[in-house]
Order: C-alpha cells, then structure tokens, then sequence
C-alpha cells in the first residue's frame, strides 16, 4: 500500500470496520482488472467475512430455523458492480494447457507488420521495445525466414487456425535462459478480438505434457522412464544445470541421458527436440492413447435421459468389472480418475462416472435446490441405459450429497455407498470455524453472505482462466501439509487445476450449486436411504475435520469410518489402490449378504 493509502487506513481506523470496508472495496475492483491479485482479494475478505460472522453471534446453520444472513448493503453493490464488469468483460482465452494457445499473448501482429505489446514478458523475449527487427533477430535464422513465409501467407489469405513454432536464438532466451519450452515460440492466427479482420498473436509455448506423451515416446523412440522425464524436465524451460537443480539428478548424469535421447529421437539440439515434442502434442493421440497408468484411456458414452438432455458418461476399468457409480466432487472434478487406472484393474471395478449439469461438457441445469434429487434421477437413467441392475455408489468430497440423494431413489438397487474425503451435513457454525481460511471464507460466504458469492466465484474463474491457476491451487492448502506435498507432484497437481476447469466450463453454476448444498444441514437426504455407507477419509482433512465425521458417523450403526492418520483430503490421490481395495471388498460383502 502507497504512503497516502497506509495515512487513510491509520486515520480511519477508529471507524472499525469502515477501515476495513473500504480496503475490500478497492481490492473487489483491483481483482477485476488484475486476476493475480485473487489472493489479496481473498485475504481481505476472508477478515472482512470472519469478522462479520462473529458479529452475528452464532448464526443458526440447521434448515428449518430462521435464516441469518451477513447485511451490508454498501459493500453488495460494489460487489455487484464488479460482477457486471466480469460479465462485460467475459471469460477471454482459459489457460487450458493447449499447446496452440494456453499460454498468454506475448505480442499481437497486425496484419502489415505492426506490432502491439500486449505483456511485459515480451520483453524478455524482444528487448525493451519489441519490434518487427527484434523480433526476427530474437529468433534464429531458419525461424525468422520461416515467420516471413508464414505472415507473407496470412498477408495474402488471412485466415484463422494457422500455426507455426519457431526457435529463440541462442542468446535470445531471457534473463534467465528459463523460459518455457525450452525457448519455443508459436504463432496463432485468429480473428481480431477488438474488431474486423485477422491478428497473428505470438505466445510462449507451452508443451501440454499429457498423459498419452510419456508412452509415445517410449514406444516411438524407445526412450527410458528417465529419459522421458528428462524430456518433460526440458518442457519446462532451463539448460541441464537448472534440471540438475530441481531433480537432483548430477550434471554428468544428464548429459549423458540428453546425448543418449538425442541419438534415440534423431534430434541435434534442444531446439529440435523441443519441436519434435510439439509435433507430438498437437498431432499425437491426446486423451484416445494410453493413460499414465497403461491403461486404455476412458470410454466416453452419452445417455439419452428422456427430458431433452443428453448426460456424457465416463467409463473406466473392465468392462465385465463390478459397477460402481462415480459421482464426482465440486471442485476437481474428475481429476481423481487419473490415477485410478492400477487400482480398477487390480480390484476388478467398473467405474461409471456421470458428468453432472453444469459441469464440462454436461447439460446445463439453473435449479440449485433441486439439484440432488435431478442427479439421483439422471444415475437411474444411467444405470438403465447401461443395463446395470446393482451397483455401489462412491461420493468423491462433494460428490456425497449427491450419492445419498441416489441411494434414496434406488433403493434395493444401491449395494451402498463409499464417500471419499465427503462432507458432511452442516449443523454447527464450528465446522465453518474450523476449516482454512480460505475455504472458511467461501463456506460463510455460501451460507451467510449468498448475495456476495457469484462475484467471489467469477473473481475465482478469473484466476483459474488465468496462467494462476496453480495459485489458487495452493492457496487451499496449508504449507506442510500431507494435501499441499501432494499437489507439489506435478501429474496431481496438473489433475486437480484440469478438474477446475471442468468444474468452471460453464460459468459458476456448479459452484455456486454444490457450495449451497454443501454449506447447508442435508440430514434429510441421509436418512431417506437405509443401505450400509462406508466413510473413507484422511483424519488430517483441513476442511471436513476428523471430529465431525466421527459424530456424522456415530449416529447410525449402517455407518462404518475407515480414517487414514497419514493423509487429508486428497487422500483418494494419495491412497488410490486402498481406497478402491476397501470399496471393492465392501461392495462385495453387500453382494454376498443378498438383496
């Protein structure tokens, strides 16, 4: 904060929270303009929310008593305002790990050679003043006469879709020599964002490494396990001592692994390699290869539901395996089923994993309220497309409300139900006190402050669009915890920030439906289904803590509470084949014990 700002802070301050209010204030139109600064935005109202909250006294939680709500009227229509200024803007590009545009515009070119800077990166690339000159002459010399046949082309017939990568000189790759791709540049034409006609826009280009990459060039090239991630090291930007550094592999080591991938690939520098990568992302296999796991990725089918709209329905593991329906939690989404691939094979599961509305590529659906009892609707019609007579239901975090509201609707049908690192009905503003701030700060808002929660959660997509999104990863995850050490493995964490997109696809309707439902007393969906559940969840969980999972599972003897002392909420990530083992043989148990 600048000297005249920290004055007006120390001078208000014995107006309490006007202080406060008004530092909330600039940051809910800082975050607008700037994404990165979702934190701060956060910082400030996770105080400004927990302070409001205290002032309530104890705010009632359990549905049927007076709702209490968080009122400031001056603060909801800033919040407002921004909303209106997030929807004027739109979503822009997502940083969606596409290797064609994923990454930040650089610079744009006009047609005719002119040049508009559109971030300061460009400097690191171009000089102090980018221009057509020090553009070419950042580039080696087959790259720049290649950009002049490529904008000679698009000057002739301007088109979207074109695409071209070209190489940095040596010399020429930042302050650093850090840069992403190994000093690969691409060139995207578009149509013009500000008006008529066509832009050629120059990113940095980052080679999305998914999962099919490493098993092609395993089978293509032959290359070793460590090869490949020396490969994926290189992606990343840096010579071999910068790698030497962040793997601990030694200097001689990686020379030796390079020359031998070199020799493998038919390549002659990192320049080539890096090329060669590209060609691969963006013509190879993608999700239609093989998984990280060696296992066929997963079938993708659509269930016609007889209303209109048609479900995509993910399926994984054999198929003559035993059926459980997957319900996928409010913010990774199906990130989870990444890592599952071992354990479905080795338990013999068949995971049936409906994408529900509003989520990816899901029907859209704008009834919050009604939301459990549709999805539960939505899996019978599943599991009559699919011919499936029984099958357990599994609950991944958020994904529980959902598996309770199933289990009430079909009945003798549900063997029972695992939930993994769910949630629990909310009966005591404690829970609320006890989790994270951050995530403390949606839940009050959900619950206390709904007025104030679609700009909160725009502000979020913003920041998950953005090359942040790794930021608002972290943010949920307290340092040193067994839940940030498994977001620091890149596949999870790459996993976890896919699933926030999934999740934010459409906009903020999932969030903002499962947030309702998840920061409200669901008792009444419990007890409408009598089938055995089975809680899975890590007792260092910062968000639905070990205590009120033990007295949600104390409560009824159909409950049994299975608890990892090792792991938190990512514990389905950490544990897969344990998770899938128990619910293997607790769905078998249920099969033997008949109808």
């Amino acid at each position: 904060m600048d000297d005249q700002g920290e004055q007006a802070r120390v001078g208000s301050a014995a107006q309490g929270l006007d202080a406060d209010r008004a530092r909330l204030i600039g940051s809910i139109y800082d975050v607008v303009l700037r994404p990165e600064s979702f934190d701060d935005f956060m910082e400030d109202w996770s105080a400004y929310v927990d302070r409001a909250a205290r002032q309530l006294g104890e705010p009632r939680v359990t549905e049927g008593q007076a709702a209490v709500t968080l009122d400031d009227p001056l603060i909801e229509v800033h919040f407002r305002r921004a909303m209106a200024l997030f929807e004027r803007m739109g979503r822009g590009e997502a940083e969606d790990g596409d290797t064609t545009g994923s990454t930040p515009v650089l610079l744009r070119l006009r047609r005719g050679g002119s040049v508009q800077v559109l971030a300061a990166q460009a400097l690191d690339y171009f000089g102090a003043t980018p221009s057509w000159c020090s553009i070419r002459e950042a580039l080696d010399p087959d790259s720049a006469l290649r950009l002049d046949g490529f904008l000679a082309a698009f000057e002739r017939a301007p088109a979207s879709g074109r695409f071209v990568v070209l190489s940095l000189a040596e010399g020429a790759q930042g302050p650093d020599g850090n840069l992403p791709g190994g000093g690969l540049v691409s060139v995207t034409t578009a149509r013009d964002p500000s008006g008529d006609g066509f832009v050629a826009d120059m990113r940095a280009l980052a080679i999305g490494w998914g999962p099919a990459l490493p098993a092609i060039l395993a089978e293509s090239f032959r290359l070793t396990p460590r090869e490949t991630d020396l490969v994926r090291e290189l992606t990343l930007g840096g010579d071999l001592q910068t790698i030497a550094g962040r793997s601990g592999r030694s200097m001689n080591t990686l020379k030796a692994q390079l020359k031998s991938v070199f020799a493998k690939t038919r390549t002659g520098s990192q320049m080539e390699l890096m090329r060669l990568v590209a060609v691969l992302v963006l013509h190879g296999p993608g999700n239609e290869g093989q998984s990280d796991a060696g296992q066929q990725s997963p079938l993708e089918t659509r269930v016609d539901l007889g209303d209109g709209r048609v479900m995509p329905v993910h399926l994984f593991g054999p198929e003559d395996g035993l059926p459980v329906i997957f319900l996928h939690g409010m913010l990774e989404g199906l990130g989870v089923t990444r890592r599952l691939g071992p354990g479905l094979a080795a338990t013999g599961i068949r995971l049936i994993a409906p994408v529900r509305p509003n989520f990816g590529p899901a029907p859209a659906d704008p009834r919050i309220r009604e939301a459990p009892e549709q999805v539960a609707r939505d899996v019978c019609g599943v599991l009559k497309a699919l011919g499936i007579e029984r099958a357990l239901l599994m609950g991944h975090m958020a994904g529980a409300v959902y598996a309770y509201a199933a289990a009430a609707r079909m009945g003798s049908r549900a063997l029972g139900i695992v939930n993994v690192a769910g949630c629990v009905p909310v009966r005591s503003v404690e829970q609320f006190a006890a989790m994270t701030a951050r995530q403390r700060a949606v839940a009050y808002t959900a619950r206390f402050a709904p007025a104030f929660l679609p700009a909160i959660l725009r502000a979020g997509i913003a920041q998950i669009d953005s090359a942040d999104a790794d930021r608002f990863m972290t943010s949920l995850y307290t340092p040193g915890s067994p839940d940030r050490a498994m977001i620091e493995d890149r596949d999870v964490g790459a996993a976890i920030i896919d699933g926030y997109r999934f999740t934010v696809a459409q906009g903020l309707q999932a969030f903002r439906t499962d947030a309702w439902h998840v920061t409200r007393d669901w008792s009444a969906l419990v007890a409408q289904s009598s089938c055995p559940v089975l809680l899975i969840h890590g007792s260092r969980d910062s968000v639905i803590t070990p205590d009120s999972v033990r007295a949600f599972a104390a409560q009824s003897a159909r409950f049994s509470l299975v608890e990892d002392p090792e792991q938190g909420q990512l514990v389905f990530y950490a544990r897969p084949e344990s998770v899938l083992g128990r619910a293997a043989r607790f769905a078998r148990a249920q099969l033997a014990a008949g109808p």
